[in-house]
């Protein structure tokens, strides 16, 4: 828990960092912004999360700080070394540009920063008279070094390491929860016949933007699409879930916390780990969440970049339809709250990885054959009943179509299983 004397450099001039030595994690809070002061910046997920508190908010900030310098060694794409931050610059009668200006020079000027240390696109995020704001990646200790360089910087710069619930979309939560309990397309499809006669509807996903610097690792190594996806697959699964949970403030807070003090979303969270890790076979590693569910059936995609005509966006999404999940799933005794848990896991896991910046639900199109599975080559094209109205009709998933489904999947898993 942090104490009074803690609490107390939340002032921006609290502390004063000597130009010799690089700021500490605990002094570099201090230069941080106020949970209010973020939720003008980004509508996200981080008030819910914190439930409006400024103390917990600051002890993510200082875990977040203590994790970006403790894999010095580690320079992987997908290494948690590799930070995003969200930085403001409150220089006053500047434009957004001057800003802009301002920080990149206070990075490049800092002796022991070169260019694959830290990645900024410019103002990104907020720009008014009061302060301009984008999304800077960097390595290690690359923060602390600036601090300790430009001791001025203390007077106009605010940085916070982005922690999962800032970049998730404010209502993120709210709208997965909405589709597992029923009240969206789960559980009801929204008939769009075409002339062929496949059913149309809609899957969810996690629509993912990149931070910068993924794409051109280290200043100047080009990654690809698919390598970028694979990393950030890997990342989910690694170690079995343990890479997560070691990487997660909510975890921790809510295991090794000593107290209550934590609230319901960082359970949620917390609980979605600790129940991913410990499904994992203590002999073989086996874990059907992660073997099954994250590698089978979601599907990780990089879209095309933007000089490509895409959006260049991480796309993470189920590769079969819900009905046929659900009962993948059960042919490894997991029930639909095991992966409904799955899920938040994995939701969970890619707001983690240090390769995205901002997270987002969204509908994504998909078409099925009539009996609801995904496979259309298994389906002949049938011929659209003329009475039938071509769009906006919704009914239920009748108990004869789950078992078509069931029946259908039974051949289907086991081709994708093994």
């Amino acid at each position: 828990m942090v104490g009074a004397s803690f609490v107390a450099l939340l002032s921006l001039s609290a502390v004063s960092i000597s130009a010799a030595a690089a700021a500490t994690a605990d002094e570099l809070v201090a230069y941080g912004m106020s949970l209010v002061e973020f939720d003008d910046v980004r509508m996200s997920e981080s008030e819910a999360d914190f439930d409006g508190s400024e103390e917990l908010w600051d002890e993510a900030l200082l875990f977040e700080y203590k994790l970006a310098t403790s894999y010095t060694e580690d320079k992987a794409i997908t290494s948690l070394g590799y930070q995003p931050y969200v930085i403001c610059n409150y220089a006053p009668d500047k434009t957004g540009i001057q800003r802009a200006q301002m920080v990149n020079e206070a990075f490049q000027n800092t002796s022991g920063v070169d260019v694959s240390h830290f990645f900024f696109e410019g103002i990104s995020e907020l720009n008014n008279a009061e302060r301009s704001c984008g999304v800077i990646r960097t390595f290690n200790d690359t923060i602390p070094k600036v601090y300790a360089s430009n001791p001025d910087a203390e007077t106009w710069m605010k940085t916070n390491p982005i922690h999962p619930s800032m970049k998730m979309v404010d209502s993120t939560v709210t709208t997965i929860q909405a589709r597992m309990d029923g009240d969206t397309d789960l559980g009801m499809i929204s008939i769009d016949q075409n002339e062929n006669g496949y059913i149309k509807r809609s899957t969810l996903e996690f629509s993912n933007v990149l931070c910068p610097g993924v794409r051109s690792f280290n200043g100047t190594q080009m990654v690809s699409g698919k390598e970028i996806s694979q990393a950030a697959q890997d990342f989910v699964v690694e170690d079995g879930g343990k890479t997560v949970r070691d990487a997660s403030y909510y975890y921790d807070k809510v295991n090794n916390g000593g107290n209550n003090d934590y609230t319901e979303r960082m359970k949620l969270w917390s609980d979605a780990v600790t129940f991913v890790v410990n499904l994992t076979d203590p002999v073989d590693g086996r874990n059907p969440c992660l073997d099954i569910v994250v590698g089978k059936i979601f599907t990780f995609e990089v879209s095309p970049f933007i000089g490509q005509g895409g959006t260049g966006v991480l796309e993470v999404y189920s590769s079969v339809s819900e009905e046929e999940g659900y009962v993948i799933a059960e042919a490894y005794n997991m029930t639909k709250d095991d992966v409904d848990q799955c899920i938040w896991y994995t939701l969970y896991a890619v707001a983690l990885n240090p390769m995205v910046c901002s997270v987002e639900p969204k509908a994504r199109p998909q078409t099925l054959c009539p009996d609801l599975t995904s496979d259309l080559s298994q389906c002949p094209p049938p011929s659209p009943a003329p009475s039938q109205p071509s769009s906006g009709r919704v009914v239920k998933v009748s108990l004869m179509n789950k078992v078509v489904v069931s029946m259908a999947i039974a051949v289907f898993s086991f081709r994708i299983l093994n």
